[in-house]
Parts: structure tokens; sequence; C-alpha cells
């Protein structure tokens, strides 16, 4: 198994778990853990040979007894090359066994990560002097985000092996760094990173670092310098400096020239001109930069980053360097004007054919049926008996508002015993909104009665009248409808959308305004009929 991951509430059974691991699993990681106090050993009755390169602690709880434990069990697993604590807390200030730690021998680990370790009282915390001879032999350190303001200079003379060193994200500042750095400390360090510090000096700053022979690569972004000096001591082997966001306004002569790769994005440079003739990448992004650096200067260049600056023109002479072997540039950077003019054409071109579509296929229609579903949801089925007032809510055109009103209204008011009809024009409440006046007026109808004809069919009112009662009155499977066609008309000319009224033309019984008078006498004790029914 190469990685495993495991939540160890019980502690008890850390140990055990480890031992039938270390034969099998690469790199174990072990979660939510209060690190128990172990006096046996960890590979005991272990099978040989051992697997396990890499371990893990997340969310664990250690106490300075445990740790100082766990450290002198761990160096008998002799391929334990790494350990690893994330988001963990230690109680305690550091006062550890040293000497039965120092009486175990060496330690097999090479690589230490510590991210994030809670100290709650982490200004207490000891110089752990005795550990001397525990770090001899390792060779990548990290200690990021754990509230670290100082490396005691005896502990540091004793990372004889150390390549690799990073302290982002603490609380290192220019006073304390003097005795983290202290003469001949971290004698083989080769890579150092003092990211997201509180260093404010970048003069001192270089004066630390100039005491460790062998760095070639150093970190001090986003710490706040503010301002660059004339003049830097800095190690004679660097070749790689990061001043990214550190706030400096300008480059001067502080920039060693051994470099081969410098990024100073991220400030408030205006002008770039130094001279800098071993430099291969030049990171100048975020700036203020109204023109690109002089290529004459920095004969080796072969990468450069200038985005997002003020540059608007480029001079002949700014490219008589060597040639440019490969310019990354997006199509937004180089025709930004060009690419915004498509962008709202193709917007433009989008709405349009959104609303073709949408006219098409009847959208806006769709849309207005969803709301009106939704208000009608919010309302009971039908209304009780008693809160009817009408025996029948009427949708007509306007264009049949003659017979309506003046031959079926009369018609059925004047009956023995009278309907009581909703009309819209008489019944509506004036001001309230018209869908309100709509459901409320079929809800408390007994029937609702469609006057059918060609105008019907085409009245953009009776469509809008329509939308809100397919809901209620279709998807409800009752008799409420009832339909009468004024004259003739062809279930093929009802729109698409009124699918369920189609429907009902095709398969429901419906009345039909006849011509003679002995008909329409027919007519009319049919319609009464289903009135009351």
């Amino acid at each position: 198994i190469n990685h495993m991951i495991i939540n160890l509430r019980n502690s008890n059974t850390f140990s055990k778990i480890l031992r039938d691991l270390l034969h099998s699993v690469s790199w174990l990681e072990v979660r939510e853990i209060k690190l128990p106090l172990e006096k046996k050993s960890l590979v005991q009755n272990s099978t040989r040979p051992l697997r396990i390169q890499k371990l893990t602690f997340k969310n664990a709880l250690f106490t300075d007894k445990t740790i100082s434990r766990t450290i002198v069990l761990l160096k008998e697993i002799t391929s334990l090359k790494e350990l690893e604590a994330i988001d963990c807390a230690l109680e305690g200030t550091g006062l550890w066994n040293t000497q039965e730690i120092a009486m175990s021998g060496q330690s097999f680990v090479e690589t230490v990560t510590i991210i994030k370790l809670m100290i709650r009282n982490f200004h207490l915390f000891v110089d752990l002097a005795g550990m001397e001879s525990q770090i001899k032999n390792l060779k990548r350190l990290t200690i990021a985000s754990s509230n670290v303001f100082m490396v005691p200079c005896k502990l540091a003379k004793n990372f004889l092996s150390l390549l690799y060193l990073d302290f982002h994200d603490n609380l290192l500042v220019n006073n304390r760094l003097e005795e983290t750095i202290c003469k001949d400390s971290w004698p083989s360090l080769q890579t150092l990173n003092l990211s997201q510090n509180s260093l404010k000096s970048l003069k001192q700053t270089a004066i630390y670092t100039s005491r460790l022979p062998k760095l070639k690569n150093l970190d001090i972004s986003q710490n706040n310098f503010g301002e660059i000096p004339d003049n830097c001591d800095w190690p004679k082997n660097l070749t790689y400096l990061n001043l990214s966001s550190t706030q400096i306004p300008e480059v001067t002569a502080c920039i060693p020239q051994t470099l081969e790769v410098l990024d100073v994005s991220a400030n408030k440079l205006k002008e770039f001109g130094l001279q800098l003739p071993r430099l291969k990448e030049l990171y100048l992004t975020r700036n203020q930069l109204k023109t690109l650096p002089g290529a004459a200067p920095m004969p080796n260049l072969v990468a450069l980053s200038v985005r997002r600056n003020k540059l608007n023109s480029f001079s002949k002479e700014q490219f008589e360097g060597a040639q440019v072997g490969a310019v990354r540039l997006s199509l937004m950077e180089c025709h930004s004007s060009l690419v915004v003019s498509l962008i709202c054409i193709l917007v433009f071109l989008l709405i349009l054919l959104l609303v073709a579509v949408g006219y098409k296929y009847h959208v806006v229609w769709y849309l207005r049926m969803t709301w009106a579903w939704l208000q009608a949801k919010r309302k009971p089925k039908r209304a009780l008996p008693k809160d009817l007032c009408y025996d029948a809510f009427v949708s007509y055109s306007e264009n049949d508002s003659e017979w309506v009103e003046n031959t079926m209204v009369r018609e059925l008011e004047q009956a023995c015993p009278p309907f009581r009809l909703c009309l819209h024009k008489r019944d509506f409440v004036p001001g309230k909104w018209i869908v309100d006046n709509i459901i409320d007026s079929m809800e408390k109808s007994h029937k609702t009665l469609f006057v059918l004809s060609e105008h019907f069919v085409q009245s953009e009112w009776c469509k809008y009248e329509l939308d809100f009662s397919h809901f209620r009155l279709f998807d409800e499977n009752n008799d409420a409808a009832i339909l009468v066609l004024l004259e003739p008309i062809q279930s093929k000319a009802i729109p698409k959308r009124f699918c369920k009224l189609r429907k009902i033309m095709n398969t429901k019984t419906y009345l039909e305004w006849p011509a003679g008078e002995e008909q329409q006498l027919l007519f009319w004790e049919n319609l009464k009929g289903a009135l009351r029914s």
C-alpha cells in the first residue's frame, strides 16, 4: 500500500496498528489521535524487511512526555525517512527527555515537515538544549505557520547536513534573525525560505544570509521591507532571489550580480535597468513599468514575465539583444480592444438567438405558466362549496362580448333560478393583480365556461387567461371546464401549447351554438344542465 490514512480516536491501538503496517505501507497518515505514552518497542514482532518510509500526523495532540518517547521509539524504524505533522497541537514548552533521546542513538529520518503546529505558550518554548546530536543527519526541515520567532545559535550550528530550510509564515524579525543565522550555523544549507515573516530591513537580512557559504536559493518574499539600500552583502553563490511583494519602490545595486533567477513581482517598480550578466529568468509581474527593461544588460536572459504592468509601446532598441525564442502572450493581451468588441458582438448575437428561440418555442408562455402554477400551488385545490360565489367564471374574447353579455348573460342570469356568472369586466376587483383576480375568480366559481371562437384563439387576452387556468382546471382531472363553440373551429387552429385544451376538444363533448331558434332552445337547456352538474 502506497498511502494509508487512518483515524484513531482510540490511541491505545496506535502502536499495535503501526506494528502491523510497518512492512506493508510506504506512507502512513494518522489522524485525530492523542498520542499515547508508549513503552513497548514499535518494531517488536514486526515482519521484516520494514517498508514504511513516511509517517504523517494530522490533527494530533502531543505532550512533552509523549513526543520524547515517540522520538526514541521511531528510531527503531530504520526505513523511516520522513516525518510530518500538520494541524497538530503540543501541550508543553519543549521540556523533553533529551538524555533518553540522546542515549537511544541516531535517527534515520532525513525530512521533517511541521505545518500549523499550535503551541499555546509558544513564547515560553525552551531552546531544546540536548537535541543537538539528533539533528546532524537531517537534510530537509520545514516549520511553517507555527509562530517560530528564532532558533538558538547553538542548535543552528548542529544542522550539519541540512540542505533545505523553510520557515515561511512565521514571526521572524531582523534582530532575532541574527541569532537564528549566526556565524557557522547551517553550514550546508543551499535553499532558505523566509517568506511571510516580519522582516523589515533588507540590508540586515542580506548581511545575515551572507553567513551561509553554500546558500544558492533565497526566498524573502512577502516581507514588508519598503525600501532597498544602494549596496548589500549577499552569499557569494546566490543564484535565485525572490523579492516579490516586499513593497520596494526600485531596484539598485543591492541586487547581487550572481543571480540567474530574480523575482521582483508585485512591487512598486517603475523601471528596471540593472546590469545582471548571468540572469536567465526575470519576473516583473504586477509592477508599474511603462517600458521594457533593456536587453543589453542581460545578455543571457531566456525568460521574461512582464504581465500586468503599464506597458503601452516598445522601441526597436529594446529588441536589439538576443533573438526572442518564445513569447507566450494570450490573445487578450495582444488585442484587448478587439477581443472585448468580439465578446460584446457574440453576447449580442447570443441574446438575439435566445429571443428568437424563445419566441418560436413560446418560452415566455411556459415561464408564465410555471409562475401561475407556483401561485396556484400556494392555494387549496378547490374552494369549499360554502365559499363558492359564482356558478361559472366566463372566459371569452372581447370580440365576442356582444353575444356573451347581451345574449348568454341575459339568458342565464334571468333564468329561474338565476345563475351567477363572473365576468372579468364586471366582477374583477379593481387594482388587484390580474393573476390573483383570475385565480381567485376561478376558485370561487363552480365551473369555468370557455366561449371558443376564432377570435378567442387569436386573442392575447384569452391566451393570457388560459395560461393561468390550465393548471387549476385541467390538472385536477375534474369536469369544471365547459366548452361552448360560438362558431365552428378546428382543433388544429388552437395553438399547440394548449395541449390539454386540444385534447379535451378531441375527447370531450362540447356545446355548439346553433343557427336555428328551436335548436337554440335545446342549447340553453343543455348549457344550464351542465352548469348545474
